[in-house]
């Protein structure tokens, strides 16, 4: 294996209920019932994608987000277990490092140097807020995958961006919108799931249905030399 590409929001987090970018955002805002509409009005495909992160950026723009407030979110946010003694195996064993998710890049950031493993990681492939210097929100940035169900369009321009083989990555996610990227040909493992269907061997090759240690999922990394990090397999 060469690289691996992260979910985030209850993946490398412990609990996506209660440490997803966005819901924190509409509940520090006091929004959540409106969060529940645009949702609902995406899964009944009354807008699309595009449409609902549209309304969303109009919302947090209406509610005066500032970029304190994903500061302030990222300190309620904490990294499974063992992801700095992982992180940094799979650094130190010249293992790319990606994250893709569908939160927002200044939470995850934010998370990732307090725990002192943002150098670890070779790219964030997520959603961006831009804030003027006065911290006012101005502007929104979709990730290159665009839709956050489709994301093994993000593994297949990995492949070409850094000449890899679609089987020489793996996937790590936990959730139905994790569920489209066996499609590139990646490896997929699924731990801690949250609604995605880890009977579906078709879709996950693998799975840990409980994660208490991201360490665990070494032993599906097809790294030969493991004897200096034995906690947690």
């Amino acid at each position: 294996m060469k690289a691996i590409v992260f979910d985030f929001d209850g993946t490398l987090t412990k609990s996506r209920k209660e440490s997803n970018c966005w819901y924190e955002v509409w509940k520090y805002m006091d929004d959540l019932a409106y969060d529940d509409f645009l949702y609902k009005k995406y899964k009944n495909n009354e807008i699309d994608d595009i449409e609902w992160f549209d309304l969303i950026f109009k919302r947090y723009k209406e509610k005066g987000v500032k970029r304190e407030y994903l500061h302030e979110i990222s300190k309620k946010i904490e990294l499974l277990p063992g992801a700095h003694e992982t992180l940094k195996y799979l650094y130190d064993n010249d293992v790319k490092i990606f994250i893709l998710s569908g939160g927002i890049r200044q939470i995850i950031e934010d998370i990732l140097k307090r725990e002192n493993v943002y150098n670890f990681i070779t790219s964030i492939e997520t959603y961006d807020l831009i804030f003027d210097n006065e911290s006012n929100l101005i502007d929104f940035k979709r990730p290159n995958f665009h839709n956050p169900e489709n994301k093994n369009e993000y593994i297949d321009l990995l492949t070409k961006q850094y000449n890899l083989k679609s089987d020489e990555i793996l996937f790590v996610g936990n959730g139905a919108n994790d569920e489209k990227v066996y499609l590139s040909g990646a490896n997929t493992l699924c731990i801690n799931p949250d609604d995605a269907d880890i009977s579906n061997k078709v879709v996950w090759h693998n799975a840990i249905e409980k994660c208490g240690n991201l360490v665990e999922i070494l032993k599906f990394c097809d790294i030969k030399d493991m004897k200096n990090i034995k906690k947690g397999l």
